[in-house]
């Protein structure tokens, strides 16, 4: 069970949390976020010791005090010496900073995960204090060990047998372990990324064998953002790939880096409310039963041009119909290709189809200045001309896969509210069609498409 920051913000809500737990068969981990906005007071300190800002933790030991007056006697007190030492390294850590008037990476990643380690060990004394059998495992202790890319850790391969040899052996205990961040074989700590205690709970469920519940505080997956559409619908069951194609394409409610290891050990993946008694979502080897409209709102295109043009080249090299040509431009796309793979940035759509060698790429915008830099430096000598402001909108769901005329039907919709599409991409799975509309009309294609193929 994973439990999200939004379910940790306030004293009810950590009751709420112990009840949950109460509830479930034993064994079983609990995987913790940080308490609500705790990680972004983190980095703020950690911001501002880079600054030679002295670093002032009073507003974060107040917000932790609050919850702690949950806790009764004994267990109150237990919880306020585990938190001391968090405490003291966290300040000595950003006193260093301050000193140094930088944040090095490896800094960084300890105190921006220290929110994670400070939660569990409040909701273990609030276990405990329910009678429950409580146990606390961090870091490579718990399994998690990670490889030394900061602020984005990848778990290795060891990972998952170190998390069997920790609780494989099925005794009567609610094991507590810090959601997001992890260790180095070294030691070091680190932090796994957006959605980085999903991700904790789906390794160590894929680990075990073991079925994996996140509770977050929206009634499972919608299939629209409620912020969008008024009224949009749970989606009961859901694919695996679906899930994917929805998590790449927008969706907040889980990351992709957490369905992977569900995906390949074939554990379902439930998503349920945090707030009231709906209806969860299960995330599994099912029949997908709704369609969903996601938006990414911030969206950039490349263009490259004259990918098989050079002056320097004889005719048959120039023209893309010839074998030459054809190597030429292909080659110009693999090379800004690996340029992408050289950043860590998966495109959101490629199209290529044009005889005088040119291609479109779209990326999210906050990938734009990694991308330029990892151009510039390999010197393609390719014409690369940006586009802002626009959007990719996504239909998603192996519901219309094979359905004919169906493409057509969704362009008609969008042109029916008067939507010009720029760009144009369908999977070959089917199970996905992005378009590329300006941003100003991003979320009336939604609204048109929720309409159309959900609500209807």
């Amino acid at each position: 069970m994973k439990f999200g920051g939004s379910c940790l913000q306030s004293r009810d809500g950590l009751l709420r949390m112990t009840a949950h737990v109460a509830q479930a068969q034993r064994p079983v981990i609990v995987v913790l976020s940080a308490l609500k906005g705790v990680t972004d007071q983190l980095i703020g300190l950690v911001d501002g010791a880079a600054k030679g800002v002295a670093p002032d933790l009073r507003p974060l030991r107040l917000r932790h005090d609050e919850v702690l007056e949950v806790l009764k006697g004994d267990h109150r007190e237990i919880a306020a010496r585990g938190m001391k030492p968090l405490f003291d390294d966290l300040e000595r850590t950003l006193v260093g900073i301050a000193s140094l008037g930088e944040a090095p990476e490896r800094a960084r990643d300890r105190i921006v995960g220290m929110g994670e380690r400070l939660s569990v060990v409040l909701a273990a004394a609030a276990l405990a204090q329910t009678g429950l059998p409580t146990k606390v495992s961090v870091g490579a202790e718990a399994g998690v060990v990670t490889s030394d890319v900061w602020s984005d850790a990848s778990l290795l391969p060891e990972a998952a047998d170190r998390a069997r040899t920790r609780f494989g052996r099925g005794d009567d205990v609610v094991h507590v372990v810090p959601g997001f961040v992890g260790q180095t074989p070294e030691g070091h700590w680190t932090t796994l990324g957006r959605g980085g205690s999903d991700t904790t709970a789906t390794f160590l469920g894929a680990a075990l064998g073991a079925p994996v519940i996140l509770w977050k505080d929206t009634p499972g997956l919608l299939t629209a953002d409620p912020r969008i559409v008024d009224k949009p619908r749970v989606i009961d069951r859901i694919h695996y790939l679906d899930v994917l194609e929805l998590a790449h394409y927008g969706l907040q409610a889980i990351a992709e880096k957490a369905v992977h290891p569900a995906r390949r050990a074939g554990v379902p993946v439930e998503i349920r409310s945090f707030v009231d008694e709906a209806p969860p979502s299960l995330v599994g080897d099912v029949q997908t039963t709704q369609l969903a409209i996601t938006c990414v709102p911030e969206v950039v295109m490349l263009g490259l041009l004259d990918l098989g043009d050079s002056e320097s080249m004889d005719h048959a090299a120039a023209d893309p119909m010839t074998a030459a040509g054809a190597a030429r431009v292909l080659g110009g796309i693999a090379r800004v290709l690996d340029a992408l793979g050289e950043a860590g940035v998966l495109p959101l759509l490629l199209t290529e189809a044009s005889p005088a060698g040119e291609a479109t790429l779209a990326i999210k915008a906050k990938h734009r200045a990694a991308v330029e830099k990892a151009l510039a430096r390999r010197r393609l000598g390719i014409d690369v001309q940006w586009r802002d402001g626009v959007a990719a909108v996504s239909l998603i769901g192996s519901a219309m896969r094979g359905r004919v005329g169906f493409a057509a039907s969704v362009f008609a919709c969008l042109a029916k509210e008067g939507i010009n599409i720029d760009v144009i991409s369908q999977t070959a799975s089917e199970r996905n069609i992005s378009v590329i509309v300006a941003r100003d009309q991003a979320k009336a294609a939604v609204r048109a498409l929720h309409c159309a193929f959900v609500e209807s």
